[in-house]
């Protein structure tokens, strides 16, 4: 019944991955981006856990061994659970998101991407090339999350000064690349444990 469920469930994470990295990169309706990356992480967590795969969130506890698993999710999921609830968990008290739902912005979605689309890997042993080619993007775009001996000549000869360019800019260039014949990305497996700011 496991097994079953996994492979039931690897399409439906694809699906809103896709969709979800497809608005993105045309710079479209970035709460329906979060929407669908946060489902599809949960989704893709899930079945890396049942599947004896290490997901992300491994790292992300290794960083920070001082965070409860509640700070966590809490962490990862706070804008999500303001596009979903109206009510505190108690189901009485009204949630007050005004200040949170403020700070959102497109640039919340480029870790849950990230994170969904490194998770969709390690269970399928593939990406498609939008996929490899937003990880380069992102890598790109923090330097700081690679290990100190990765070559990152690909990288920044790809999208050369990204860290510095505009947020607009820095869409733009993600938007150009896919239409390029082959893209590959090698940088699989090379990131240092991430921080909670990214």
């Amino acid at each position: 019944h496991a097994a079953r469920q996994r492979r039931l469930l690897h399409p439906v994470a694809r699906h809103q991955l896709g969709t979800a990295l497809d608005l993105f990169i045309r710079d479209k309706d970035p709460v329906s981006v979060h929407s669908l990356a946060c489902a599809a992480c949960e989704l893709v967590q899930g079945i890396a856990e049942v599947s004896t795969v290490s997901p992300f969130i491994n790292h992300i506890r290794a960083t920070h061994p001082g965070r409860s698993e509640k700070e966590l999710t809490h962490l990862q999921h706070q804008y999500w659970n303001a596009f979903k609830h109206v009510y505190e968990p108690n189901k009485r008290a009204v949630r007050d998101d005004d200040a949170l739902l403020a700070s959102f912005s497109d640039t919340q979605n480029d870790a849950q991407l990230f994170i969904g689309w490194w998770d969709y890997l390690a269970i399928t042993k593939r990406l498609p090339i939008a996929a490899q080619v937003f990880q380069v993007w992102y890598y790109a775009l923090f330097p700081q999350s690679l290990a100190p001996n990765v070559d990152t000549t690909g990288i920044f000869s790809l999208f050369p000064g990204l860290k510095l360019a505009s947020r607009p800019e820095q869409k733009r260039r993600l938007r150009r690349v896919p239409k390029r014949p082959s893209v590959s990305c090698s940088t699989r497996g090379t990131m240092k444990l991430p921080r909670s700011s990214h």
